[in-house]
């Protein structure tokens, strides 16, 4: 069954949403959705398409890296969070949390996004960096580009790449995502070139920068999922890394890496044309279909 896919991309008010407020918006959003058991994109999405490849786990540690590259967001974990003690808790829940919103039914997602919306509520804080808070706009919208250019990045590098109109809609349901997760229409940018311009800028910028804390964490997440595999890591995030953020994570890499992690890629993305859909779709999304099913 094919589910269209809503944009309600009305919100205009940047002011910061109470608990309350957030859980009746995403009570009304529900409201317009036709199979609620499909959630809030469905089988027909390009959000359940992509989001199905097991492949994209190479780039978790990307988009994470990059999360806290951002100062602020990298102070708020420092402060907040036990990432010494469970370094991969956060990662795992991050997982855990996107694939409930893209493949759960609309109840089920609702319920991820108030559970992470009402702990954003609790992190807040002061230090080197200045004030923040986790649900202020912009930074979730920064945590959002990096889920984004990671998946632009993924099937370019490791999978077969989209054709322009297939990311053309990708990213307009990611603006319903983003719409989603709390963030007002206007920080987003209108078209896919006005955001990888608007990312190319960030990096280039002084606002985006890796500290202390950003090394920190960094280093406590390079051992996943072993710690045994760490050299495995550190090639993944040095070659996966803009070039920017590489040398401030201080990963190493020459000549011989770079050829190395080419390799790995082409080789990935011969063998994913080969490769039957049960080696490399995981079961949240035929489970997922199997539920949708059902409900018709």
């Amino acid at each position: 069954m094919t589910v269209s896919v809503h944009y309600h991309l009305n919100m205009t008010n940047p002011k910061l949403r109470t608990l309350q407020e957030y859980r009746a918006y995403l009570h009304d959003e529900i409201s317009t959705i036709d199979n609620p058991e499909a959630g809030f994109f469905g089988p027909g999405s390009m959000a359940w398409r992509l989001n199905r490849e097991v492949v994209l786990a190479l780039v978790v540690l990307r988009a994470l890296l990059m999360q806290v590259a951002h100062p602020k967001v990298a102070q708020a974990i420092a402060d907040h969070s036990d990432f010494r003690r469970r370094p991969y808790s956060r990662a795992l829940a991050t997982l855990r949390a996107q694939q409930t919103i893209v493949f759960g039914t609309c109840d089920q997602a609702a319920q991820a996004l108030i559970r992470i919306y009402s702990r954003h509520t609790q992190v807040v804080g002061e230090g080197e960096v200045g004030y923040y808070e986790a649900n202020d706009p912009e930074l979730l919208f920064w945590v959002y580009a990096t889920l984004i250019d990671s998946m632009l990045y993924a099937y370019r590098t490791f999978l077969p790449n989209l054709t322009i109109s297939e990311w053309t809609v990708f990213y307009e349901e990611g603006k319903y995502f983003a719409q989603l997760i709390g963030i007002p229409s206007e920080l987003v940018p209108l078209d896919l070139a006005a955001f990888e311009g608007w990312m190319a800028n960030q990096l280039s910028g002084t606002e985006i920068h890796v500290t202390k804390d950003a090394v920190e964490i960094a280093h406590s997440l390079l051992g996943l999922p072993l710690r045994l595999a760490w050299p495995l890591t550190s090639l993944l995030a040095a070659g996966s890394l803009p070039k920017e953020l590489r040398a401030g994570f201080g990963l190493p890499w020459t000549a011989m890496r770079g050829r190395i992690y080419a390799s790995v890629a082409a080789l990935l993305r011969a063998a994913f044309r080969w490769l039957p859909g049960f080696l490399h779709i995981p079961p949240v999304y035929y489970m997922a279909l199997w539920r949708v099913g059902r409900s018709k």
